[in-house]
């Protein structure tokens, strides 16, 4: 690997001399031993999790579509109330989309639920649960990662799992200073742990999860409790800091924009996102960006002042940060009121899915509809804005 070239500071002068850095990512010497150690740990430090007790991919594959960006033990109610409304395949399929978003509420990256839904449809209709991972690949929402899962554990089926906790382990364990942003190392690891894996697949990929969510954290990795400490080549030669290798991700881009919470006879006023935008689908608070043009700015304005005699009240800046994206917005609160017949936005049921204008993607809600509406924690951080404003009148 060539340091210089990607701007990383060449740290293996401090690795011991005859030190290969072009080794390939398995020591085949020591993977018998490691292996074993992993499984001894992991059959009596795993962790006691509600869909570990039993062998079910549907409930395998729920649970690692939540834990993407998502702690575990955060996830574990929303899990329990998303199987207790949704206990298997069949009844996810049966459940409209709205019940499906509203119970993944709070979890984000409603994309994901949607293609639950879809792939839960595309299941039933094949008529069994598909059980190794190119099948499981072929499903809307499901990578290469959580085929792997959900074909080794639910099933036994040889396939690596492979995700960030993985990478870092495995780098240490071997002492490997491949790149892990790179999806060439992602591949290659992929490949040999799937020819060096032991019979015991879902536990073997299991245990190497946990290691890395209990033990082999980022930073300050617990090393002196942990069951590969003698076999880790980080460990052993001081390294757990400097590995694994990972090339800086780019900063979020910052998008500065105009939030309105507009009350209009007794009901808030939401705009469902169109295509192509994020949280496509979505009902949130109406949106202007900065960088707009005047007239943009103004027209849109102008439909969400209708029936207000007094100008937008500035609440405060609400901050949310997504994955590649930041949103630092000015929540604004119109208080605006007309008669019914002059509002073409007293209905949800308005709004056309092939509708493209602004105003005609605005809705009104009852405080009612709201609690049946799954709406997303960056809006629901703006709302609180208005929370705030009324308690300090």
């Amino acid at each position: 690997m060539n340091f210089k070239q990607n701007n990383i500071p060449d740290f293996t002068s401090s690795f011991p001399q005859g030190y290969n850095r072009n080794m390939e990512f398995i020591d085949i010497s020591k993977k018998d031993a490691v292996n074993t150690a992993l499984l001894e740990w992991f059959a009596s430090a795993k962790r006691d999790l509600p869909f570990r007790t039993e062998r079910d991919p549907y409930k395998i594959w729920i649970s690692e579509i939540m834990a993407q960006q998502t702690r575990i033990d955060t996830l574990l109610s929303y899990f329990e109330r998303f199987t207790r409304l949704f206990p298997d395949v069949k009844a996810l399929d049966a459940a409209s989309e709205d019940e499906v978003l509203k119970a993944w509420e709070g979890l984000g990256y409603y994309s994901r639920a949607r293609n639950l839904k879809k792939a839960a449809s595309e299941i039933v209709g094949a008529g069994r649960f598909p059980e190794t991972a190119a099948e499981l690949k072929k499903l809307p929402g499901i990578g290469p990662y959580t085929a792997g899962a959900v074909a080794s554990i639910a099933f036994g089926q040889k396939a690596a799992a492979v995700d960030g906790n993985v990478l870092r382990v495995m780098s240490r364990i071997y002492g490997s200073d491949r790149d892990i942003a790179d999806l060439k190392t992602r591949r290659l690891l992929e490949n040999e742990i799937e020819a060096t894996m032991p019979e015991e697949t879902g536990d073997y990929n299991e245990s190497l999860m946990e290691l890395g969510a209990l033990i082999c954290s980022p930073k300050s990795p617990k090393c002196m409790i942990c069951p590969v400490r003698d076999l880790c080549s980080a460990c052993m030669e001081g390294l757990t800091e400097e590995l694994p290798v990972k090339t800086a991700k780019k900063k979020p881009r910052v998008v500065r924009q105009r939030g309105y919470i507009v009350i209009r006879n007794g009901k808030l006023l939401l705009e469902k996102r169109p295509e192509g935008v994020l949280l496509t689908g979505m009902y949130g608070l109406p949106l202007i960006e900065n960088d707009s043009s005047d007239q943009d700015q103004k027209t849109a304005l102008a439909n969400l002042s209708e029936g207000s005699e007094t100008p937008p009240v500035l609440l405060g800046t609400s901050r949310h940060i997504f994955t590649h994206i930041i949103w630092e917005t000015e929540v604004y609160l119109i208080q605006a009121d007309q008669p019914d017949h002059k509002s073409n936005i007293d209905r949800p049921d308005r709004v056309a899915e092939d509708q493209t204008e602004f105003a005609d993607r605005i809705a009104a809600f009852s405080a009612d509809q709201l609690d049946h509406l799954a709406l997303p924690t960056a809006f629901k951080k703006m709302l609180a804005l208005y929370d705030g404003f009324n308690s300090a009148d």
